[in-house]
């Protein structure tokens, strides 16, 4: 079901937040703090609660989060908003597997409301390391690789458990920033809390990959399994594992990643077919993008309905600007 919306994504290159992020964070900060505050103030936590967290958890990110409150004069709201932690429940969907034949990259869709997607892929570099990334909750990621060739992507678990821990976007900055290996990116997944249930599927230049399931009442369970969807486990039959098709989706990706007749080419162009693809935008639920990472030649590819098509690199990145209509 189509709902006929234009939606434009842009990429940009900016190292280090400036002028670029500030214009994108004053265009956009009435919507993040009205879901900000949608359960009401006193049920986020305090300045303190927020800044306590990330020192003891992921301090490396302490100077960038004083960065951004500086850079768009903050105020206590924006302080805990922008800390993402204890954030408000959400939930996207998103299909993601790495194709583990002779060039292993890692391929995913991301499900959600058009209307609510940021649309921005943006190369930085913050501190030592480039980064190439998918943004989410103004400074988070959805998806990228760093220069090092490791590559992150996330899909929401399907359970609707909420606790005390950071949004998935800033964890998955976190390791973009500071991690070069998939083993040091599920020390950061075992270690640093998340307020709801994701997958994470990781792959690095070595091709190691793993997929590490989180959530905020129960260990992390770690696998090399080189695929996730929308539940955990084996099989889980949820409210939204159904209304998403998570347990279709599943069975054909395992059904391509092990079909012996299937190439990689063949492998990525099913990502753009249901069940994997999904045009359900008016229920929150259509594909918006399909991004494949390549940590060989450290290089990216991003597609959108109607055969429209981008690639960038760490060599090549072009700022340019594309219209999807959806």
């Amino acid at each position: 079901m189509s709902t006929n919306l234009l939606k434009r994504f842009s990429f940009i290159e900016e190292d280090v937040p400036g002028e670029k992020w500030l214009a994108f964070y004053n265009e956009s900060k009435a919507s993040y703090r009205k879901w900000f505050l949608k359960e009401g103030e006193l049920n986020r936590p305090s300045y303190m609660r927020c800044r306590n967290a990330l020192e003891q958890y992921m301090p490396e990110l302490l100077p960038k989060w004083e960065h951004l409150l500086e850079l768009c004069d903050a105020d206590d709201i924006d302080a805990r908003l922008l800390s993402l932690y204890c954030p408000t429940p959400y939930v996207a969907g998103c299909s993601q597997a790495v194709w583990v034949r002779y060039n292993p990259v890692l391929v995913r869709n991301y499900d959600y409301d058009p209307a609510l997607c940021e649309a921005r892929i943006v190369k930085s570099q913050w501190g030592d390391t480039a980064v190439i990334s998918s943004t989410d909750c103004l400074w988070g990621v959805l998806d990228g690789m760093n220069e090092h060739g490791l590559s992150v992507s996330l899909s929401f678990g399907g359970k609707d458990d909420v606790g005390e821990g950071f949004g998935i976007p800033l964890i998955l900055r976190y390791i973009l920033e500071f991690c070069k290996t998939t083993a040091e990116a599920t020390e950061v997944l075992c270690r640093v809390p998340t307020h709801m249930a994701y997958n994470i599927t990781v792959l690095d230049a070595s091709f190691h990959v793993n997929t590490i399931e989180v959530s905020p009442h129960a260990l992390p369970s770690i696998s090399h399994i080189p695929l996730a969807v929308n539940h955990q486990g084996d099989f889980e039959l949820s409210n939204y594992a159904m209304f998403s098709h998570s347990h279709e989706r599943k069975q054909e990706l395992i059904e391509k990643l092990y079909d012996p007749l299937i190439n990689i080419d063949a492998f990525i162009n099913a990502f753009e077919y249901a069940p994997l693809f999904t045009s359900n935008y008016e229920d929150g639920f259509g594909t918006l993008y399909t991004a494949v990472y390549n940590p060989q030649l450290k290089a990216m590819e991003y597609r959108w309905p109607q055969q429209l098509k981008a690639y960038q690199s760490f060599d090549y990145f072009e700022e340019q600007e594309i219209w999807v209509n959806y």
